[in-house]
C-alpha cells in the first residue's frame, strides 16, 4: 500500500509539474514571429531544462480562439500533426553549456517524458511585422524573477500580456 501511495504522489507531481498548454492569440494587426520557450521553473534545478524552437515561429495578424486560428501547443509532439503552425525541431538545453536540437517526434519529447514533465510554457522573444514592436516576456517565476510579463509600447498602450491559467500559458497581443 504505501509503494501504491507513493507511486501515485509521484505520479501527480509530474502531472502538477508538465508542460502544460500554450495558446498564442494574436489580436492585433501585426504578423507574430518569434520564438517559444518552455523550461524549469525551479531554481532548485537551476531553471534547466529549457527547450526553444529553433525555426521562428510566424503567426499572422488576426489569429486567436475566436476565429479558429490561434497557435495552440498541447506538447512539443503533438503539436506537429495538430497545429496550424507547427515547429519541426526543438532546441533543449540541460544547462547552459550543453545543448542539442531535436525533431518534434524525438522520444525525449514524448508526453509523460523528462522533457516535458520538468519543463513549463513560460518565455517569448517575439518582434511583429515591420518590426514595430519587439520584446522578451516572461512569466514571473524563481528563475525570472525580474521578467516582464506585460508589453507596453512607447506610446503606453499594453500591447502583449503572458500569463497561465490553470496550467494553460496564454500569450496574446492586442490591437492598439
Amino acid at each position: 500500500m504505501k509503494k501504491v501511495l507513493i507511486l501515485s504522489g509521484l505520479a501527480m507531481t509530474s502531472l502538477a509539474y508538465s508542460q502544460g498548454i500554450l495558446i498564442v492569440n494574436n489580436y492585433s494587426k501585426y504578423d507574430f514571429s518569434g520564438t517559444l520557450i518552455a523550461g524549469s521553473t525551479s531554481a532548485a534545478n537551476g531553471c534547466y531544462p529549457r527547450v526553444g524552437n529553433t525555426d521562428i515561429v510566424k503567426i499572422p495578424a488576426d489569429s486567436h480562439t475566436g476565429n479558429g486560428k490561434e497557435l495552440m501547443y498541447k506538447d512539443y509532439q503533438s503539436q506537429f500533426t495538430n497545429s496550424l503552425y507547427p515547429t519541426t525541431t526543438w532546441e533543449v538545453y540541460q544547462n547552459p553549456l550543453n545543448h542539442t536540437v531535436m525533431s518534434w517526434d524525438d522520444p525525449n519529447l514524448a508526453p509523460g517524458g523528462t522533457i516535458s514533465t520538468t519543463t513549463q510554457w513560460y518565455a517569448t522573444k517575439f518582434s511583429t511585422s515591420l518590426l514595430e514592436f519587439h520584446a522578451n516576456l516572461a512569466l514571473i517565476t524563481p528563475c525570472n524573477p525580474n521578467s516582464m510579463d506585460t508589453y507596453t509600447t512607447p506610446s503606453g498602450n499594453e500591447f502583449a500580456e503572458i500569463f497561465t491559467i490553470n496550467g494553460t500559458t496564454y500569450l496574446q497581443l492586442y490591437s492598439l
